[in-house]
């Protein structure tokens, strides 16, 4: 089964990257998603250490324990979000973001992927792994090569993660359309950068999870109430 649809239970979540510019804004725009009906946000170390960020992950998890609460680290290999994540979560991690997850399309063996696999097995670690894969500012994947990326990826992560080519830049719906090819029905995608209420009809037949964060905020770390609802209603419907 798709684990987008494992996990919430519905076939495609938003869930809004909050980025913490302070403890009392990261707070606020938690509470706009929660009001505005979504079902997990994801919080990141831009603005806030990597100790402040799994702080503010326990904190947001203290207010609304039904929430899905991820948190991508970034300048940390997903082995060792994993281990952080969980240690700071007292053995509750729900879910993690990397940028890269070390997938070579061109490569027989993917060893650093499937050394995550052997780590997250170890501690028996059931969360929701979003992987990096034709990546903004990561290796660039030719457009020939998306479908076999995705594919080859599948093995490793529970939720491919691809982007456009910049914070805030749409992904082109070929590249998002070729490895959704390559996943198939029961594989995961989501997108992580230019998703906007006004564009994200072009990519629902595609992705399964939005990771938004630039198209819903009024400002850097402030998410908009308006922009969140009506991206949400668009995705869930």
């Amino acid at each position: 089964m798709n684990r987008i649809v494992e996990a919430f239970g519905v076939p495609r979540v938003l869930l809004p990257v909050i980025h913490p510019v302070g403890r009392d804004e990261a707070l606020a725009s938690v509470e706009v998603a929660v009001a505005a009906g979504v079902k997990g946000v994801f919080v990141i170390n831009q603005g806030m250490s990597e100790k402040q960020v799994l702080a503010l992950m326990m904190e947001i998890r203290g207010r609304h324990p039904a929430l899905w609460v991820g948190v991508n680290l970034l300048g940390f290999s997903p082995i060792e979000i994993l281990e952080r994540g969980l240690e700071a979560g007292d053995g509750r991690l729900d879910g993690i973001w990397s940028d890269n997850a070390h997938i070579d399309e061109d490569a027989a063996q993917q060893p650093e992927a499937a050394a995550f696999v052997a780590a997250r097995r170890e501690v028996d670690w059931s969360g929701l792994y979003f992987g990096g894969v034709a990546f903004k500012y990561q290796r660039e994947v030719a457009d020939a090569k998306l479908e076999w990326a995705a594919r080859v990826a599948r093995g490793y992560m529970d939720v491919v993660c691809t982007s456009g080519p910049g914070t805030g830049h749409e992904a082109r719906v070929e590249k998002v359309a070729a490895m959704r090819a390559g996943l198939g029905s029961d594989g995961a995608l989501a997108l992580a950068s230019g998703v906007t209420p006004e564009n994200v009809g072009n990519f629902l037949p595609h992705v399964d999870a939005y990771l938004v964060g630039t198209g819903i905020e009024a400002r850097l770390g402030v998410l908009d109430a308006e922009r969140v609802a009506a991206l949400h209603r668009l995705i869930s419907s």
